[in-house]
């Protein structure tokens, strides 16, 4: 059942979390607090969740969902038999009913013992433990995580979370993508953003002779000119925002 949960404006803010995760990974994130228990636990049910979270977008789930993990907003887990999400620090800023707390809950707490059945690589149940191998440097990327209380800002205490073993490998933005960032640092529109896929894609995403590394700095450059957007104030409940970015994503599809 799906619950009412609060948003601050800071959370579109969120460098670190837009950096590692695409738009649909950031509604996700958002969706996950209103079917998580006043605990921020949930039973994963890639299927389920999709359809009341994601229900008109075509995306593999699992895969956002295990970048989220990777990028430390989310913790999988598992007592054996179900696989259960954990949202970090989750109770730090959310303020569930009494009734809630008072129903109780028939998800198991994370634990990190419990961390160490799921299989990240296909989002399964590892039966064979044994295939299983420790991070190199003994840490979970997910317990370095320091939220600042009035911000939902999540700031990794290093800078070595691994998204990806291709991280450095450039992918092309979608026109999505890029008007999406436009709105993030206030400049641009969407026909703008049309116009620099366009262009780049008609130059095999080369800038100069050189091909294109990072597709947000290019961006920058292009909108340097450019009026900053008029500041819009967008404040209201998860559904509310959730159910305005869907309405936008399908006009425009």
């Amino acid at each position: 059942m799906a619950r009412s949960r609060n948003i601050k404006p800071a959370f579109f803010l969120n460098d670190d979390l837009a950096e590692k995760n695409c738009a649909l990974g950031r509604l996700l994130f958002i969706g996950l607090w209103t079917l998580a228990d006043y605990r921020g636990n949930l039973e994963w049910r890639s299927g389920k969740v999709k359809a009341q979270i994601l229900p008109y977008d075509e995306c593999d789930i699992n895969k956002i969902a295990i970048n989220l993990d990777k990028s430390g907003f989310i913790r999988f887990y598992s007592d054996g038999d179900r696989i259960f999400a954990n949202i970090v620090n989750f109770v730090k800023h959310q303020n569930p009913h009494k009734n809630e707390k008072q129903a109780g809950s028939d998800i198991p707490e994370f634990n990190e013992s419990m961390r160490q059945v799921v299989d990240l690589k296909e989002l399964t149940i590892n039966r064979d433990l044994s295939r299983l191998k420790p991070e190199q440097d003994g840490t979970n990327p997910a317990d370095s995580l320091l939220l600042i209380p009035d911000s939902l800002l999540l700031i990794p205490s290093c800078g070595e979370t691994e998204v990806s073993p291709n991280r450095n490998k450039f992918l092309p933005p979608s026109k999505q993508e890029v008007w999406a960032y436009m709105f993030e640092i206030g400049k641009g529109s969407e026909l703008e953003a049309e116009k620099f896929v366009d262009f780049y894609q008609s130059k095999g995403w080369v800038v100069g002779k050189t091909k294109m590394k990072d597709w947000k700095a290019s961006v920058r450059n292009w909108t340097k000119s450019q009026q900053p957007m008029k500041p819009m104030k967008q404040v209201g409940t998860v559904e509310q925002i959730s159910q305005a970015a869907m309405e936008f994503i399908n006009e425009r599809t």
